[in-house]
């Protein structure tokens, strides 16, 4: 075979991984910091809430550059983040751009689902995969209370989904003690009877300010509890790479999922980087540093240059993340990281 038949073929992409030798393949896109709900756990208080103005915010066109190059470092699983997404004006616009760009074969979206009932079809037409709710309670009082918001839209939000044909859908509740955690059988129920899987997360300190450990339960706390012994297989299914742990239903009708950063950390298995609305690129949840690929682009950096940050990140990415939120190291809140 001489060297032109050689050169036919093309290199196959750089894997990108991290120290530990994790192949990271998984890139979590917030496209805003802004979000229609004020959960607490995710939110600060007012007084110490500033959105980045829509100057600082990557623009569509500059997302859809950093997920080529991701993509040729072997990324091909991507999660539309927020904030809450779908505030993001035409949404489904880049959804499409994303969908078409080569080796991506994922893509997914965390949402709060008020606007889903408007959107869901639309965001399925443009390339939409698969889609992951929050919701915290099925009480609308509890619902209002917690999140600052009504509870019908998500309800028919989830409708919209499922009829769009966003599958699987994944709802997403976490968990806290004294708050919501009477609520895992009606929530696993609910799930069930609406062809979801329900995955219940534990609380983690997120939020500045938050006293997270008055509210905090673990996970094998809920596992004990006669509502779900009686609905629940304790034999785990598979999972991958995937953070959370799923037990099927008694029932044969789905499963749940339960996903436990304080208790049964999964970072050995971590494939994940995040990239925050405003341009950082962050190596994992907790550990607060990150690399600025908003300024590198705005400054006129070559596709190389971003793929080098892509190169450095990966080794910057810990063994293991610690949940710590104390003054000293300013953590950003959760809704400036991206769900």
């Amino acid at each position: 075979m001489d060297a032109e038949t050689i050169s036919f073929y093309p290199r196959p992409p750089e894997q990108l991984r991290d120290r530990f030798a994790r192949q990271l393949t998984y890139l979590r896109i917030s496209v805003t910091d802004r979000c229609n709900m004020r959960c607490d756990y995710c939110r600060p208080a007012p007084d110490a809430y500033r959105a980045e103005s829509h100057a600082q915010i990557l623009r569509y066109e500059e997302i859809e550059r950093i997920v080529r190059v991701a993509a040729g470092l072997g990324v091909t699983k991507l999660r539309l983040t927020g904030g809450e997404p779908l505030v993001r004006r035409d949404l489904p616009r880049l959804v499409e751009q994303l969908a078409n760009i080569p080796g991506i074969t994922d893509l997914s979206m965390t949402t709060n689902a008020t606007l889903l009932e408007k959107y869901a079809h639309d965001l399925a037409v443009a390339g939409l995969q698969r889609i992951n709710i929050s919701i915290d309670s099925l009480n609308p009082l509890r619902f209002r209370k917690l999140t600052g918001g009504e509870l019908a839209p998500v309800l028919a939000g989830i409708q919209a989904a499922k009829a769009a044909g966003l599958s699987p859908i994944k709802l997403n509740t976490v968990l806290m003690r004294g708050i919501n955690d009477d609520e895992v059988a009606d929530l696993i129920d609910f799930a069930s009877d609406s062809g979801a899987t329900i995955r219940f997360i534990e609380l983690m300190p997120m939020k500045q300010g938050m006293d997270w450990q008055q509210h905090y339960i673990a996970i094998d706390d809920i596992l004990k509890r006669d509502d779900l012994l009686q609905r629940v297989e304790l034999s785990p299914m598979p999972t991958g790479n995937s953070a959370a742990r799923y037990l099927p239903l008694k029932s044969g009708r789905g499963k749940v999922g339960v996903i436990m950063p304080m208790s049964e950390r999964f970072c050995e298995g971590c494939n994940r980087l995040r990239l925050t609305a405003d341009g950082g690129l962050r190596a994992c949840l907790p550990a607060d540093h990150q690399l600025n690929l908003r300024d590198l682009i705005r400054d006129g950096g070559s596709d190389e240059a971003i793929r080098a940050t892509f190169l450095r990140a990966a080794m910057l990415k810990p063994e293991i993340g610690l949940y710590e939120f104390d003054t000293e190291r300013e953590k950003r809140s959760m809704i400036h990281i991206g769900g």
